[in-house]
């Protein structure tokens, strides 16, 4: 059985992103809408303007799957093409347990809706994108595709007491830029991480202090080969979360650095990261893993409980600066980490009110 082929560049999204808002009418004439969807995965078939039977296949292959998919609280939709001149076959004839959505060519637009074949889109409970599939092999894709949802983070329901104000965006960079960023930080000049603090004049210093930071800390400039592709992955795929949670709209990043804590005892004690004089207009932390192969080195909020937060390669921890939080020691292995902090418009003009801009990026 050949696995269904990836064929990204066609469509405008990819793994990671948002999907585009995206609503239509079912056959019994009800209103269907992402936003009504988000809280469980779906499948999406886009069936754009291509008669039934060059969807049949698929959308057969799907149903004899429904049951796995229902197992992992995910449903099936099929997405056609209101002005299709095959719209009226579909509807009336979908097996059980499966709906089809007829949308209008501008809501399938930013889908790439109207290509040359079907195509199927994985989406996780919080209508992100998890894979994109073609189905050459329609039983391979469906297989694809309950493996995707399979693979979802998911907890066992239970009552919480004591949750820490977080959020947690996967995917935000694929594996392969987080072996690239692994790979350039070691192949850079990185340098003992520091503190912002003052001196006896009380001028604004980077301190080295071992005993409540032990990390090494590589600078992304504004000239480095990735710091367009880290951008992108922040803007494109964290920032709506930030929108959407907090209310929040960030507008400026402080610098983005890669860090490596190592097992000789690298950690980072409890701190607030917008205590320190000169940076108390810091709004949000975001912490991105880079890889897992390694033991300790979690995020921990102890003002609220004692969970150990430590996310997928590539997935990120947003959460206000103001929190007191840790980095637990590394006991095996090595940690990289991409982090940087996040603020709004009135932030930065906080921070360029203060004076201390022109000392350089904070």
């Amino acid at each position: 059985m050949s696995m269904p082929q990836l064929k990204l560049p066609r469509l405008a999204c990819e793994a990671g992103d948002m999907a585009p808002p995206t609503h239509g009418v079912t056959f019994s004439n009800t209103f269907y809408s992402l936003e009504a969807q988000a809280g469980r995965p779906v499948a999406l078939i886009f069936a754009g303007e291509f008669e039934r039977e060059a969807s049949q296949a698929t959308i057969r292959a799907f149903a004899a799957r429904s049951g796995d998919l229902a197992a992992h609280e995910a449903d099936v939709v099929t997405l056609v093409d209101m002005q299709s001149p095959y719209a009226a076959e579909f509807g009336a004839g979908m097996p059980e347990g499966m709906s089809a959505v007829f949308c209008e060519e501008s809501v399938l637009a930013p889908w790439g809706g109207r290509g040359t074949e079907p195509f199927v889109v994985v989406l996780d409970r919080g209508s992100r994108v998890v894979s994109i599939l073609f189905p050459d092999d329609p039983a391979a894709c469906v297989h694809a595709a309950v493996a995707a949802v399979a693979a979802l983070p998911v907890e066992a329901a239970r009552d919480i007491a004591l949750p820490a104000p977080t959020v947690i965006v996967p995917h935000v960079f694929s594996p392969q830029l987080c072996a690239e960023l692994i790979q350039h930080f070691e192949a850079s000049q990185y340098e003992r991480g520091g503190m912002a603090s003052r001196d006896a004049s009380g001028a604004m210093v980077h301190k080295i202090d071992e005993s409540k930071k032990r990390r090494y800390d590589f600078v992304l400039g504004p000239r480095d080969p990735y710091i367009g592709r880290v951008l992108e992955g922040v803007i494109k795929r964290v920032l709506p979360e930030v929108r959407k949670a907090f209310q929040v709209d960030v507008a400026h990043t402080d610098r983005l650095l890669i860090a490596r804590y190592d097992d000789d005892g690298g950690y980072f004690r409890r701190h607030r990261d917008n205590a320190a004089p000169g940076v108390e207009f810091r709004q949000f932390a975001l912490s991105i893993n880079l890889n897992a192969d390694y033991d300790g080195g979690a995020l921990a909020f102890p003002e609220y409980n004692s969970h150990r937060y430590r996310p997928a390669p590539g997935a990120g921890v947003v959460f206000s600066c103001s929190l007191l939080h840790e980095a637990t020691p590394v006991t095996r292995g090595r940690r990289y980490v991409l982090l940087t902090f996040l603020h709004d418009a009135a932030a930065q003009q906080r921070w360029l009110q203060s004076g201390r801009a022109g000392a350089g990026a904070p």
